[in-house]
This record gives C-alpha cells, structure tokens and sequence, in this order.
C-alpha cells in the first residue's frame, strides 16, 4: 500500500464524498473543474492507498431483529495480527481494531438476537487461534453512526 501524499484536489474529492458518497464521478469532476477521468483515476488511488473505503449496508433477512455488540477480545500478543486479519474476514463482524488497555482487539458484530451473539463468541470468536477471552457487550441504542470518520484515518495516515 503506498503512502502519496494527498494534495488539494484528493482532500476535495473527499469532501465532496463524504457530503455524498453516491455521487457520480462526472458531477464531482463539474464542481472541482477537471475531468471525469481524474475524479475516477483518483478515487481508484484514494481506495487502493486504503485512504477511501466505501460500504454498503447488506440486505439481511429481518434485519430490523438485527443485534450488534462490542466483542472485547484478550489474545497472544504475538497472534494479534492474525486474529485481527481473521475477524476482518468474518462477514458477522463490521469492524476491527487493535487496543492498548483492557483488550487487546475490539470487533463490533452483528447477528439476529443475543443468543446468537453468545453463540458466535463461543463458536467461532473463542476458537480462533491465539484468542484467550472474549467479553460481549451489546450496543442498546445506536446513537450515532458516522462513516465519514473512516475517511479520517486513511488521510491522516497519507500526510
């Protein structure tokens, strides 16, 4: 992955995503006043540099059953890697971080119900190898949910 630096036009096409990552290459090149061509060659960069991510929300079967939950994950440090590259993997989980303090890897994961929830800790969390414990706590109430603060990441690591 290479690390280029972002100029003004990349932070400006990341702007205009963030406002509305559903907008086509050809009104994005009309406001910044280049063309089509270089918003869609610059967005290919911005996603392979791991600077833009896009995602959809999956259409899952009673999904407004949906139950997420942080799974807070102790492991071998010497595994965190390879735990962390798993779970990324897993379609049940939507995202992974490593921690410094009471965990070693925080995964926030989605299944029908809490007893599924359980299950999945259990099942296939617990059994990954490295992991030693795995703590659920489920999210009551989504507040909040603002995926333009994956963009920040990715272009804070590009400066």
């Amino acid at each position: 992955m290479s690390r280029r630096s972002l100029d003004d036009v990349d932070r400006r096409i990341i702007q205009s995503l963030r406002a509305d990552a559903r907008r086509s290459h050809q009104s994005i090149a009309d406001v910044l006043g280049v063309s089509e061509g270089t918003i869609r060659t610059r967005i290919r960069r911005l996603v392979d540099d791991g600077v833009v991510k896009f995602s959809t929300v999956r259409n899952i079967a009673g999904a407004e059953a949906l139950s997420l939950a942080y799974f807070w994950i102790r492991c071998d440090r010497s595994l965190l890697s390879s735990v962390a590259l798993e779970l990324s993997s897993m379609p049940a989980v939507g995202y992974v971080a490593s921690l410094l303090g009471r965990a070693d890897l925080l995964a926030i994961v989605a299944q029908q119900d809490a007893a599924e929830l359980r299950r999945y800790a259990d099942d296939t969390v617990r059994c990954l190898p490295g992991v030693t414990d795995v703590r659920i706590e489920p999210i009551v109430e989504m507040v909040k949910l603002d995926v333009a603060w994956g963009l920040v990441a990715g272009a804070a690591r590009s400066r």
